[in-house]
């Protein structure tokens, strides 16, 4: 691609620019002229084709890289979160509340705060991390807000607890009740009731808080200062509240106030039905994946087979290690996963499911190889989202399908050592898989989960180091990857596994200007310390949009 150099509006010099290109070169300086990457090379080089009117950026021996794309993001539900008791959904993470006490205070002070019937929605919780170590009962949450609904939410979102006032709207009042629903997803222990709803009627039970449009466009909009602090400039967006998510995402993207670019995925986070009436009006109209600009577009047909990683929910092949009783959630069958993918790739649209344990994972991987016999369509690069727990042959079966597994690397982070207790030694050779998949030609891209998880360089640092940063803790090394093959995944492979590898991912010619600088070298620095890096420049589009 030519370009008229005449003049350069940004000329980045003295870094350690990593490219991503197909020999993985590291440059010294990149050239912007208007949105697009003009010149990739050497100081000497760039300085020939600068004016006075062109802005030089001495980088200094730091490191220049493509802006991270995570592929799997909830801008919306994560800027929901607040610390603030008023908050549409209250930060419960460890980082703001370190008890089941401080918990329970925080629902009493916001119970406070609310007209009787209004609802108190909380996320973010994780037991295992409390002095208590054990979720709020019904009672306690009926103590503390008599006159609410509460709606208090595991960190995963797979596991909910509810006072009685938010269990009538299941209309359920007694054990008994408990029947209407399928089985372990209102939870009776002992003849009682204990508060906790899982999978599909937990997530239609949540579609019953309300989050006014003003305060989702809110949540947006903070959701973006978030990923440009972090260096994210292209997310994948895999579910929000319905209907006026979607609009309002694209409305903000149109208007260029959300910069970030978004591939919106047609899912909602309120469960089965929702999702499913989103994906058939969609594939009813004849429209594909990707319609849209390089801004905002519409993203995979998505649905949700099972449950989370941490709780754990998920659907394994065999019991979690740590409690053998514990439910394994399947809101999906394998019969019927294999229909829906049937119709969504004849469709010509790209299928992705929510699957983290390795029943969950075989369910996809079986429904795109019987989709494949009929009608094979590896270039629709069908994904799978989170893809925990996997071993070699499902490896293998995807690569010769060019399935693209999102990976949530950075749940290690957080959660790693529990991993080993939820899933024994065996299991956590394959947490998520990074190294097989590479070895066996997977494109793999990475994601945080936002708000589940932590993002940014944080994903860098999970794939490489594999160390659980909550507690101290090194998880086995066997999936570890190189700094270079992790910045890949979380660059060009997120590009890939949304067909705009030829459009950003990398620097290189004729590419989006969407750049980041880290405040070192990260290639020169013990691996150890990626975490002790920060984003010192986020660029879109050819503009600074942060600078720390």
């Amino acid at each position: 691609m030519k370009f008229d150099f005449s003049y350069i509006d940004t000329a980045f010099i003295g870094g350690k620019v990593i490219t991503v290109n197909d020999r993985d070169e590291i440059a010294e300086a990149v050239g912007i002229k208007r949105n697009k990457i003009v010149f990739v090379g050497s100081n000497e080089e760039i300085l020939k084709i600068t004016t006075d009117k062109t802005k030089i950026i001495d980088l200094k021996g730091k490191t220049l890289m493509p802006g991270l794309i995570d592929s799997h993001y909830h801008p919306i539900l994560s800027g929901l979160l607040g610390k603030d008791l008023d908050a549409p959904m209250i930060d419960t993470f460890y980082g703001n509340c370190k008890s089941l006490s401080d918990m329970l205070n925080m629902a009493r002070e916001a119970a406070k705060l609310k007209k009787p019937g209004q609802w108190i929605s909380m996320m973010g919780y994780e037991p295992t991390l409390f002095p208590e170590q054990r979720h709020p009962t019904i009672d306690e949450l009926d103590d503390v807000a008599p006159n609410n609904p509460v709606h208090c939410m595991h960190g995963g979102g797979h596991i909910c607890m509810y006072n009685s006032k938010a269990l009538e709207y299941l209309d359920v009042h007694s054990p008994q009740d408990a029947k209407k629903y399928p089985e372990n997803e209102v939870e009776v222990v002992e003849g009682k009731l204990t508060g906790m709803v899982r999978g599909s009627t937990h997530f239609w039970l949540w579609g019953k808080v309300e989050y006014t449009q003003e305060a989702q466009a809110k949540a947006a909009m903070k959701a973006h200062q978030h990923c440009l602090e972090n260096g994210i400039t292209s997310i994948h967006d895999c579910g929000e509240c319905d209907k006026p998510s979607y609009h309002i995402m694209q409305k903000l993207c149109k208007e260029g106030k959300f910069k970030v670019r978004s591939y919106m995925m047609l899912h909602s986070i309120f469960g089965k039905r929702y999702s499913l009436m989103d994906n058939e009006h969609f594939l009813e109209l004849g429209l594909t994946s990707g319609l849209g600009d390089e801004h905002f577009k519409i993203g995979s047909s998505k649905f949700m087979i099972d449950g989370g990683s941490g709780g754990p929910s998920c659907a394994t092949r065999e019991p979690f290690s740590h409690n053998h009783n514990l439910p394994r959630e399947r809101a999906w069958e394998k019969k019927e996963v294999a229909e829906y993918i049937k119709k969504i790739n004849d469709a010509e649209c790209q299928a992705t499911a929510h699957a983290i344990g390795d029943l969950a994972i075989e369910f996809m991987v079986e429904g795109y190889e019987k989709a494949f016999e009929t009608n094979p369509r590896p270039d629709l690069r069908h994904r799978i989202e989170h893809c925990t727990i996997v071993d070699q042959d499902l490896v293998n079966r995807m690569a010769k399908m060019n399935i693209c597994p999102s990976v949530n690397v950075s749940s290690i982070q957080k959660m790693g050592a529990k991993f080993v207790d939820f899933y024994g030694e065996n299991r956590n050779k394959y947490i998520c898989a990074i190294r097989s998949m590479l070895d066996a030609g997977v494109k793999c891209s990475l994601h945080s989960d936002t708000p589940s998880y932590p993002g940014g360089l944080a994903l860098l640092d999970a794939a490489v180091n594999r160390y659980d940063r909550s507690v101290g803790f090194q998880c086995d090394k066997t999936q570890a990857v190189s700094v270079l093959e992790a910045i890949r995944c979380a660059t060009l492979n997120g590009a890939y596994s949304s067909f705009e590898e030829d459009i950003k991912g990398s620097v290189e010619v004729g590419k989006l200007a969407d750049l980041i600088v880290l405040t070192d070298d990260i290639l020169s620095i013990p691996t150890m310390s990626i975490m002790n890096l920060e984003v010192e420049m986020t660029m879109i589009d050819g503009v600074i949009e942060y600078q720390k």
